[in-house]
């Protein structure tokens, strides 16, 4: 039951989504986290992923976000998996839902 529960944390919890040869992040967080970070091994490439949270005001529409890796944003909002050895740094940065308390 423990890999059960792993498995639900990253996959409901934080939205870690394989498809492939892509990794996406579709997380459901409650709004005071602010950020995250995953280390995830791909063969033997290392990527460092922050995830982190902005006040929906702050962001030009409702549901926008972002990824870069190693300073570059894509397009796809999807980070492309590929084994070259190497560590790669990934920033998502995604709007907070505001929760049904904070009116």
């Amino acid at each position: 039951s423990a890999g059960w529960m792993y498995r639900l944390i990253l996959e409901s919890l934080l939205g870690l989504r394989l498809e492939a040869d892509k990794l996406r992040f579709e997380p459901c967080l409650p709004a005071e986290w602010e950020e995250f970070k995953v280390h995830y091994r791909y063969r033997e490439t290392i990527y460092h992923i922050t995830v982190r949270q902005t006040p929906a005001a702050n962001n030009k529409m409702i549901g926008e976000q972002s990824v870069t890796i190693d300073g570059v944003e894509q397009q796809d909002n999807a980070i492309p998996l590929v084994d070259d050895r190497q560590e790669h740094h990934v920033e998502i940065s995604r709007p907070a839902v505001p929760s049904q308390t904070q009116q």
